[in-house]
């Protein structure tokens, strides 16, 4: 849960300071960080939203304690 919170965080910082560099043309089709940054989404819903990857963190964490 960890690594995936850490590094879909962290790719979507990435995809999003793409399009902000690519300004306007970053959401066209022409450009590979428009799919980079749609894919992004997919990649923060698969197996579990932020949240709930928090969720199960603070549970093992308390559970440790």
């Amino acid at each position: 849960s960890c690594a995936k919170l850490f590094a879909t965080e962290m790719v979507g910082r990435v995809a999003d300071r793409g399009v902000q560099v690519h300004g306007g043309a970053g959401y066209i089709n022409e450009y590979p960080v428009e799919r980079f940054y749609r894919d992004v989404r997919l990649l923060r819903l698969y197996e579990g939203t932020t949240q709930i990857q928090q969720l199960i963190i603070g549970r093992e964490l308390l559970r440790q304690a």
